[in-house]
């Protein structure tokens, strides 16, 4: 099994890439695992062409999209930040996920055709907002975007979400505890996959 993690903060001290490197360290025994910082990744911060093509990527870019083609399983980690994901990550999705690329439309079809399909994704959010005020209040707003207008619109699904909040104030014992359900959880995902693929 191959998994690419992408580390959508733009600081490399955050919780958010401390739970990447956790999903990493409970995957890396039963699955080839790349993990992506946002942070140590080099984008143009110019703003995108109409129309943006290939030539506009780097390297970091380049190897992003090749780790995710080859990937069966997508995670995104990051934070809730005026209730949508860091500016820095759209523009890496904007750049990444071209048309005629990753999705495509027929001809008279109104709905796109996603060149990612028969992989899975989970994304993983932090917030300082309650959780359940998130649903209630804000209707889980980024969670249909992300996983409807974004991954699934490319075609990765089925779509998890986590979301673990509030981070602001959380004692260091249970960001620990989050930490450690994290690698847990990918360890057991991949250790079942791996027995499932035997």
């Amino acid at each position: 099994m191959k998994i690419v993690i992408i580390s959508g903060h733009p600081r490399a001290d955050s919780f958010t890439q401390a739970l990447a490197e956790a999903y990493q360290l409970g995957a890396k025994d039963n699955a080839d695992v790349n993990l992506f910082a946002l942070s140590q990744m080099e984008i143009d911060p110019t703003p995108i062409a109409a129309k943006p093509t290939q030539e506009s990527w780097n390297e970091d870019i380049q190897a992003l999209w090749d780790a995710i083609s080859a990937a069966d399983h997508v995670v995104i980690t990051h934070p809730l930040w005026w209730g949508t994901m860091p500016s820095e990550l759209k523009h890496l999705l904007d750049r990444l996920l071209l048309p005629g690329l990753a999705y495509s439309y027929a001809k008279g079809k109104a709905l796109p055709i996603g060149h990612l399909k028969g992989k899975t994704a989970e994304v993983i959010m932090t917030s300082d907002t309650p959780d359940w005020f998130y649903r209630l209040a804000y209707g889980s707003a980024q969670t249909k975007l992300m996983k409807n207008q974004i991954l699934k619109f490319v075609g990765l699904k089925p779509v998890q979400f986590t979301h673990i909040s509030p981070i602001r104030n959380m004692p260091a014992e249970q960001r620990q505890t989050h930490l450690a359900k994290i690698a847990e959880r990918a360890r057991v995902f991949t250790s079942n996959h791996k027995k499932s693929a035997a």
